[in-house]
């Protein structure tokens, strides 16, 4: 049976930079793709009354390739009065190696523009400094294998893309 798994990121990179690094990814090992679009309904906290709001979705589906059918969708949203939040979900099956699934994820990371669970004082101010989304983001990508600690990001040494070369071609025969 075929069950669906998730992992999510509350990142600093807004969810067109994160698409774009994906189609950057998934072009360079030839995979297809499917550009997907689409609402999500968030919630926002006015006073002390959640207020349910719809956040627009970017997102990627792979087509061919070893990790066929996994999805990614990105959006962004205010959960208080000012400051954004950007998150990032991959939809996958448990029938995708998750070591794959991680390797995947820290290749993706690496081409981000910028560190995305390291958030900016100014960041910080405007959101709120006791947010638990600061912490909870940097534990999400140390559960992945990406390195948190100071100036280790972009990750130097990542996991070899040829052990991918032979799913490539296996997947065309197929």
């Amino acid at each position: 049976m075929v069950k669906p798994m998730h992992l999510e990121f509350e990142t600093t990179v807004p969810p067109p930079q994160m698409v774009r690094a994906l189609r950057e990814l998934i072009s360079e090992v030839g995979w297809e793709k499917e550009r997907t679009e689409g609402s999500r309904m968030v919630d926002r906290w006015a006073i002390i009354m959640p207020i349910a709001t719809h956040a627009r979705t970017l997102g990627l589906v792979i087509k061919s390739g070893p990790l066929t059918g996994m999805e990614m969708q990105c959006w962004s949203h205010t959960p208080g009065s000012a400051g954004e939040v950007h998150h990032m979900v991959f939809h996958f099956s448990n029938r995708h190696p998750i070591d794959r699934v991680h390797e995947f994820i820290q290749h993706w990371v690496a081409l981000l523009p910028r560190s995305p669970f390291k958030w900016t004082k100014g960041e910080k101010l405007i959101l709120g400094f006791l947010l638990p989304l600061f912490r909870r983001s940097r534990k999400a990508f140390a559960a992945v294998g990406v390195p948190i600690a100071k100036n280790q990001w972009p990750q130097k040494e990542l996991p070899d893309w040829s052990q991918w070369a032979p799913s490539i071609i296996q997947s065309e025969e197929e």
